[in-house]
């Protein structure tokens, strides 16, 4: 090589970009071709990443040879090399291979005789592709420079969406050609880093204390902790909760609550979670609104907690449903006497019928199917009993299966002692007795379904070893899906308003009294002017959106639809094997609706064959 093809200025970090030309693609860099490169032998590898990013292009250690007077020397070759063949047949959705054939090479030297100084020299040209195209990028890893800041996000205890929009204003200035990351990518980052995450400290204890008095506390947690070991001396037992701030507000509106706990939470039988949920508002969903995390399961933990919400959070219930435990009731009433304490009805009934089973028994005469008939109207009439709303009915109906089982001593011992013997205890699970606001609160359902939630799709149905992994979990995960479900129904009722603000004024006294009937119009005629006034809105919308929105609003909007009409086509799968069994049915509309859907899953295939990156790889799960 001559010395006309070596440029003798000694590049670093700061200054490799101006040794670097105009590609043909706006924005992007590329290397000189058979021009050797002098950088700093000490900085030669951050120049190179900085090449890679500047350039679009990643380079690949091929191999490493060695000779007289080198210090080191490599080849390196483009990370779209090589060639790869299947022997499957190709799916639409499958994503391009990586492998393109490129045959451009990249030369790093190390000389003995100027051991501060390495050589770059792109000796082959790239091929079969354009580095810094936009089908390019998706081949490319993303910057170190931008996992370090990610990690850095995350090690903040930043969530996962804050950390991608922080890191894309962060690396916006960094060229059209570089990498961004997906919301998929930081999750994934932040899963490999957990134990950097969560673990403070080696000793989990001390960890939990960090969690609790550090990294909560800067946060404006509401933090519960108490030593419990005061109530024991055998062994050391603990308690701790805490609450974010979105929690307390929810909590001091709400007047319900469910209360529950659930086992296997870490690698220790003993230690349990205690979760109070309430219905959020505006998603009218299932909300958690505290957690108490323990290995004392006695009512003491709990009467603590609940006087530490009362005095820290505001918290005043009018109703808490709780499974049958005598345990929280005990808590209950000695920390919140003003709240009515109501069973859950599936557990009730569950109990009921196991002490039936067990205690019913008939003679010798009867056989069992007879036994086991008996004991099924029994169950239907106590199930008859628990859903009773009127109080002499309800009152008449107990009196009268007491009359049913008169002979069955052992059963009705149980019965009035454990719920019939006075007011109070029918209170608890009587339906007459449960006020309007805490009619949807008659079941245990929104903790129970949490605690499935909590270990199906958090824990991934595995059992976690330390607690201060399920306080990270509860504090990010879960309090980054709550977040993100009141924002969707946001957005919602803000669509929701638009449409209706279209409605004509002189329209709406109809819409309201028709269907009580104080119009003289008849339904009729109001179905069919609501039904027109509904196209008309749908109809502005569209112009609106056609004309006057944005390109993404109109896509936003065209896509909208076709999912809604996608998801009347799954609910409406009954409806279509219901007309296989009609006899004598005209098959040329399901001729027309059999090409329209075959039409539809033609196009789709079109668009994820376009745009594979974007679509989730069924074998690969990606």
């Amino acid at each position: 090589m001559s010395n006309n093809n070596i440029n003798n200025t000694i590049y670093d970090i700061s200054t490799i970009q101006q040794v670097l030309i105009n590609s043909p693609l706006e924005g992007i860099k590329m290397l000189p071709l058979n021009l050797t490169i002098l950088v700093k032998a000490s900085e030669w590898e951050k120049c190179l990443e900085r090449i890679n990013v500047l350039c679009s292009t990643k380079w690949n250690k091929k191999h490493k040879y060695s000779g007289k007077g080198l210090v080191f020397g490599e080849t390196k070759k483009c990370h779209r090399a090589g060639q790869y063949i299947t022997n499957c047949q190709l799916r639409l959705a499958q994503k391009d291979t990586k492998a393109y054939s490129c045959t451009a090479a990249l030369k790093i030297i190390q000389h003995l005789d100027n051991p501060n100084v390495v050589t770059f020299c792109q000796t082959r040209a790239h091929v079969n592709h354009v580095p810094g195209d936009w089908d390019e990028v998706r081949t490319l890893p993303l910057p170190s420079e931008a996992v370090k800041i990610i990690e850095d996000q995350l090690k903040s205890a930043s969530s996962c969406r804050s950390t991608r929009i922080s890191v894309l204003r962060q690396i916006d200035s960094w060229g059209v050609g570089v990498r961004k990351p997906n919301y998929e990518e930081i999750y994934n980052r932040m899963r490999k880093m957990t134990t950097l995450l969560y673990m403070f400290a080696s000793d989990e204890n001390a960890s939990i204390s960090i969690w609790l008095n550090v990294k909560l506390a800067e946060q404006n947690y509401c933090i519960f902790e108490i030593n419990l070991s005061v109530y024991n001396d055998s062994k050391k037992q603990f308690a701790f909760g805490f609450q974010s701030p979105m929690q307390v507000s929810i909590m001091r509106i709400s007047q319900s609550f469910c209360l529950d706990a659930t086992h296997s939470i870490s690698s220790r039988s003993d230690e349990v979670l205690y979760t109070l949920v309430t219905c959020h508002p505006q998603t009218e969903k299932g909300f958690t609104v505290a957690y108490m995390v323990t290995n004392n399961q006695t009512a003491i933990p709990i009467k603590i907690w609940l006087d530490y919400l009362c005095i820290k959070s505001s918290f005043v219930p009018m109703n808490i449903t709780i499974d049958c435990s005598i345990m929280e009731v005990n808590a209950i009433k000695e920390a919140l006497p003003h709240a009515t304490i109501h069973y859950c009805d599936f557990h009730v009934f569950r109990a009921w019928q196991h002490n039936l089973d067990s205690k019913i028994k008939l003679n010798a005469s009867y056989t069992s199917e007879q036994l086991g008939n008996y004991k099924t109207a029994l169950k239907n009439y106590l199930r008859h009993i628990l859903i009773e709303s009127n109080e002499d009915v309800f009152l008449r109906a107990i009196e009268d299966f007491k009359l049913m089982v008169q002979d069955q001593s052992q059963f009705l011992k149980y019965f009035e002692k454990k719920w019939t013997e006075n007011k109070e205890l029918l209170q608890r699970w009587g339906c007459p007795y449960v006020s309007q606001q805490h009619q949807r609160y008659v079941t245990n359902n929104y903790v129970e379904s949490w605690h499935n939630q909590l270990k199906t799709i958090y824990f991934g149905r595995a059992c976690i070893r330390r607690l201060d992994r399920l306080i990270f979990i509860l504090t990010n995960d879960v309090e980054f899906y709550f977040e993100q479900e009141v924002e969707r129904i946001h957005f919602n009722n803000a669509r929701n308003s638009f449409v209706a603000s279209k409605i004509q004024n002189d329209m709406l006294p109809s819409m309201i009294l028709n269907p009580l009937g104080e119009t003289g119009n008849s339904m009729d005629d109001y179905n069919d002017a609501v039904n027109a006034n509904k196209n008309e809105v749908e109809e502005e919308v569209e112009e609106e959106l056609e004309s006057g929105g944005t390109a993404e609003d109109r896509g936003v909007y065209v896509f909208d639809k076709i999912a809604a009409y996608s998801a009347m086509m799954h609910h409406g799968f009954v409806d279509f094997q219901t007309l296989k069994t009609i006899p004598g049915l005209d098959q040329t509309k399901a001729d027309l609706i059999k090409r329209a859907l075959a039409d539809t899953l033609r196009l789709m295939d079109e668009y994820r064959s376009k745009n594979p990156s974007y679509f989730r790889n069924m074998n690969t799960q990606r």
